[in-house]
């Protein structure tokens, strides 16, 4: 008889009486820990002036706190081995620090002296913020991202969701110390902060750690309101780049929550994952083997969710020369519309086994288990043991698969194009072949 892998220990999952909440997962099998603190903050906060402050804030975090220099906060981490990073995104803020398991609680302390205690220095200010602009400048002139960041706008249109993350060059020269202090007082604050920690480490110890450090934070000053899904505009947009040969192709569709009559939303995001996997998940996939291998549209060309809290999206991602786009967008289209036909049950069990690796192998690092929990938390209120979640994958069906995709198809598709020859006119052209394809 085959043994039974040891039963791994559960996720402790605790709220400080503040609304701090308190994430715990055990991971004996290694030897490292991840730590980070999250807040449920991001760009959909800000507002067409203070748009991209967040992301100025996380810097500026580590720029001193009242006890440790910017250069203190960087050696007291290398010292112990740790890498230290950070993200702004659209609905969450992190800070983080990975090393080794015995030295989590330190871990914590110095997360925590940054998001508690940070001072913002006037004379480290003004030096990022010229660091940032250049950040900002690089991004805009480059037609990848400069896609990604139009797709958010023919996503959303002028709703904060589709600004982007790092804001704009004005802005950011414009910010101030107070601007600074004004938004950690407005948004980091207990009901909105996560305190995690992935890894092998003492978790009782680690637990009442975090509680003594966050019990003081202060709460919002006004009644929480859960957020709600910005609405979504499906626009067609373009952006010409003379500098490059190729054109960036995004296209995007939403996805709406699942009824709960239906389904858990922790279950619609995996069917939708499947869906995303199945579609252009591999060199098998649908759409890579007809625009790569048999068409010879594109070299690049995948399928992926993007997705936050209330907010999740289908996008088709491809590159390619501007003499082939019409085609490769009607390829795509049709592509889609088969899927919401009829699911091939071979793909069906290629992208269950490449989800479930996929989570299997996030499983395995530290930080990636802590980020997919603190995801998971913030969307349905529930960190998914990883043994549950391979269990909903595989007992997923076909239906509600196919079910993802004509739920899609149903609304007109965002499409944002960059680089040689791209146009508006063009870009509303193909969208409306996407939607007139579907009927």
């Amino acid at each position: 008889m085959d043994r039974l892998p040891a039963k791994r220990p559960t996720i402790a999952l605790h709220t400080l009486a503040n609304g701090v909440r308190l994430l715990a997962i055990p991971m004996p099998q290694v030897q490292s820990a991840s730590v980070g603190v999250f807040l449920r903050v991001g760009s959909r906060d800000e507002t067409p002036l203070s748009n991209g402050i967040g992301h100025v804030l996380e810097h500026m975090a580590f720029k001193g706190t009242t006890s440790r220099s910017v250069q203190a906060i960087n050696l007291d981490a290398e010292r112990l081995g740790a890498d230290v990073n950070a993200f702004t995104g659209k609905d969450t803020t992190g800070y983080f620090m990975t090393g080794l398991g015995r030295h989590a609680q330190q871990l914590l302390r110095m997360t925590a002296d940054i998001v508690l205690n940070s001072t913002f220095p006037d004379t480290e200010l003004q030096r990022e913020l010229d660091v940032i602009r250049q950040e900002a400048i690089e991004y805009e002139e480059d037609p990848q991202d400069g896609s990604s960041d139009l797709l958010d706008r023919a996503i959303w249109g002028d709703d904060p969701m589709g600004m982007p993350v790092i804001g704009t060059v004005a802005n950011i020269e414009a910010f101030t110390r107070h601007d600074l202090l004004r938004h950690v007082q407005s948004h980091y604050v207990a009901d909105k902060t996560v305190v995690a920690a992935a890894g092998n480490f003492d978790v009782d110890a680690w637990v009442a750690l975090a509680g003594e450090l966050f019990a003081a934070m202060p709460p919002s000053a006004e009644r929480p309101v859960p957020p709600a899904p910005a609405k979504y505009v499906g626009h067609a947009m373009a952006r010409r780049f003379t500098q490059v040969s190729q054109v960036f192709l995004n296209i995007a569709y939403p996805l709406a929550p699942a009824r709960p009559q239906e389904m858990s939303q922790q279950r619609w995001r995996l069917a939708a994952a499947l869906a995303a996997n199945l579609f252009g998940g591999g060199m098998s996939a649908p759409l890579v083997d007809t625009v790569r291998e048999q068409l010879g549209l594109a070299y690049t060309a995948h399928s992926t969710i993007d997705s936050g809290d209330v907010w999740a999206n289908f996008v088709v991602h491809a590159v390619t020369t501007p003499d082939k786009l019409d085609a490769l967008v009607a390829a795509t289209g049709d592509l889609l519309r088969a899927q919401a036909a009829t699911i091939d049950p071979v793909h069906l069990e290629r992208a269950k086994n490449q989800l479930t690796v996929s989570r299997v192998r996030a499983g395995e690092r530290t930080y990636a288990t802590m980020e997919q929990a603190v995801e998971e938390l913030f969307a349905s209120a529930a960190a998914m043991p990883m043994a549950e979640a391979i269990a909903m994958i595989d007992d997923i069906r076909a239906e509600e698969v196919r079910a993802v995709f004509e739920r899609m198809l149903a609304h007109p598709p965002a499409l944002a194009i960059t680089g040689k020859g791209a146009s508006a006119r063009g870009a509303r052209q193909l969208a409306a072949r996407l939607v007139a394809g579907a009927g």
